[in-house]
This record gives C-alpha cells, sequence and structure tokens, in this order.
C-alpha cells in the first residue's frame, strides 16, 4: 500500500492506498484511512471524504507582444470519483464529530473506481498526466486536514495499438533502402530490450560512418487552451511538438560498395520505467517510434522511422504510486 502520514492539531492521520502499485483503467483502489488521537482534547474531525483526482498538464507555444516565443503551460484537474468514508468511532451522544481513542486508531474505510478508458499517468516534457487520491478531514473551527497519495494509472492495453501497425517512414531512398527485419516486439515493455536486425540495401556507395538505433518519444500538442486576449490568433498556432531519445544503440560503420546489402544486428536497451505511455487526449499526442538512422558524410542521412506500442510506463511488479 502507498501510505501518507502526518499529525496536525492532535490527530495523527495515515492514508493508504491498496493497490501499492499501478492500477489498470477500470480497476477499483481500496482507501484506508488510519486516525489517532494525541494530547489535543478537541482532536476529532466531522465526517471524511476522500477523491480520485486526475490532472492534465501541458504546454504550448505562446508569443508576447514583442513577436518573440515561449512556453506557456495550462493545468486541470478534475475529481473523477469521490467517497465518503464512515466515521463511526467513539464519539458523545450530543456529539456528531469523531474522536479518535489515543490507545486504538479510527478506521475508516471507502473505494474509489478508476474509469475505464481512462488515460494513464505520464510525465513528459510536454505533457503530464497525474492521478492522485486525496483524504479531507473537515473540523470545526480549525484547519482541514488533507492528505493527498499519488497513483499511477495503466491505460487499456489496447489504448493506441494502432501505432504497432503503422507502416514504417523511410527518408533518402535515392541511394539506400532501408528496412528493419526479426524486430523482437512493436510492443514496448519496460525493463525488456528490444532486438532486431537492420537491414540496408545501398543503391550506390554509401559510405556509412555509423548505425545507430533509437528509441524515441514524441509529443505533440496541436493548440493552446484558447485564443486568450487576442482575438485575431488562432489557439491552433500554439502548437508545439518535442522529441526525446530516451535509449540509443551505436553501431560501427564502413563502406557499403553499390548493389550490395548491409545487416546490423542490434539491441536496444530499454528503460524500466518509461516517461509515458501511448496516449491521445485531444489536441494531444504522445507516441513511441524506433528510429534507424545511417551516418554518411556530406549528404543527408537515410533513417527508418517505426512506430511502436508502450501500454505502460513501469513493467507488472514493477514501479508503484512516488513517495
Amino acid at each position: 500500500m502507498a501510505i501518507g502520514t502526518g499529525t496536525r492539531a492532535g490527530l495523527d492521520v495515515e492514508l493508504l492506498v491498496d493497490p501499492d502499485g499501478p492500477v489498470e483503467a477500470g480497476a477499483h483502489l481500496g482507501v484506508v484511512v488510519r486516525a489517532r488521537a494525541t494530547a489535543d482534547e478537541h482532536a476529532g474531525f466531522d465526517g471524511a471524504t476522500v477523491e480520485l483526482l486526475r490532472t492534465l498538464r501541458y504546454g504550448y507555444r505562446r508569443g508576447n507582444l514583442y513577436g518573440a516565443m515561449q512556453t506557456a503551460w495550462a493545468e486541470d484537474t478534475v475529481t473523477v470519483d469521490t467517497a465518503t468514508l464512515d466515521t463511526a468511532v467513539d464519539r458523545a451522544p450530543d456529539d456528531t464529530s469523531a474522536r479518535p481513542d489515543p490507545d486504538e486508531p479510527a478506521v475508516l474505510r471507502a473505494e474509489l473506481t478508476v474509469p475505464a478508458g481512462a488515460p494513464g499517468s505520464a510525465e513528459g516534457k510536454l505533457i503530464q498526466v497525474r492521478w492522485a487520491v486525496r483524504l479531507r478531514l473537515p473540523r470545526r473551527g480549525r484547519r482541514d486536514v488533507v492528505r493527498e497519495r499519488p497513483v499511477e494509472v495503466r491505460a487499456g492495453a489496447r489504448e493506441g495499438i494502432a501505432d504497432a501497425h503503422t507502416p514504417p517512414q523511410e527518408r533518402s531512398r535515392a541511394y539506400a533502402a532501408m528496412d528493419l527485419d526479426r524486430l523482437s516486439s512493436r510492443t514496448l515493455v519496460p525493463g525488456r530490450p528490444l532486438t532486431g536486425t537492420l537491414r540496408l540495401a545501398a543503391l550506390t556507395g554509401v559510405p556509412a560512418r555509423s548505425f545507430r538505433v533509437e528509441l524515441v518519444l514524441q509529443e505533440r500538442v496541436e493548440h493552446g487552451p484558447g485564443a486568450g486576449a487576442d482575438p485575431a490568433r488562432s489557439p491552433a498556432d500554439d502548437g508545439r511538438e518535442v522529441e526525446t531519445v530516451v535509449s540509443r544503440t551505436v553501431v560501427r560503420g564502413g563502406d557499403i560498395p553499390g548493389g550490395q546489402v548491409r545487416e546490423v544486428a542490434f539491441t536496444l536497451p530499454v528503460p524500466d520505467r518509461l516517461p509515458a505511455p501511448t496516449l491521445r487526449l485531444p489536441g494531444l499526442r504522445i507516441r513511441w517510434a524506433l528510429r534507424a538512422v545511417i551516418d554518411v558524410p556530406w549528404r543527408p542521412d537515410p533513417a527508418l522511422t517505426l512506430p511502436l506500442h508502450a501500454p505502460a510506463v513501469s513493467a507488472p511488479g514493477t514501479g508503484g504510486a512516488a513517495v
């Protein structure tokens, strides 16, 4: 279980979330709250609620009065689910507030549901999707006790699966044709390397200095949240893209005479934890790709880009909510 603890004005509160690790979209979260009174005689609270929150944050391109462009950020937090916890603990007959026993903590339980089809957790450079469970204990005449625990949500396994069946894109076919053979998988599993063979058919002589294979994260924000103060400016002008090379392997090259074929076997490491899964939301897109590049002098580098599918940011049995 993910645990949050803290003491405020006579209350020692623990917030526990089960499972302690990634939860699939459409699954349930068990929430347990343990509240123990300390020396403060006014340690009661009036009810208890828990909420499942989803925060979407993204960066977009925005200009200022002088024509310079910079990254602006938009953020929106919504309550996806909420539940009231049973506060039937020891109390005076004429008092509706709960007063935990100092020697025996009050244990409150509830359940929250992650909607089916919900976007998975993501921590990209432009796009972040964050989930959290928030506890609130209202207190008469005092500040509410609030605890919050992050949760990792995994999108449905078929979210973005079409990327694993999209044809590759090739660049610079004028003097070299490229292909990827015997690829171990087009679905990314954190911690499991990708293996395959890069096949290069030289149409003319290719002085290959090296062969490079990269795992690439591509983020695209199509537009900003609105036209803002300038009615003549379209939010579509605010789109931004960013690309991150997450992993790379390089193999030494050599001259390839025209008409010959060179095959290069590769093993590309995949981190145990990825920044984000494949994601498609209105106006937002996160893609993964395998890119093979031939480094040649004085000419455009031949390149082949093959879309991949990443359903999760951490492998089963690893990761979990950050503390």
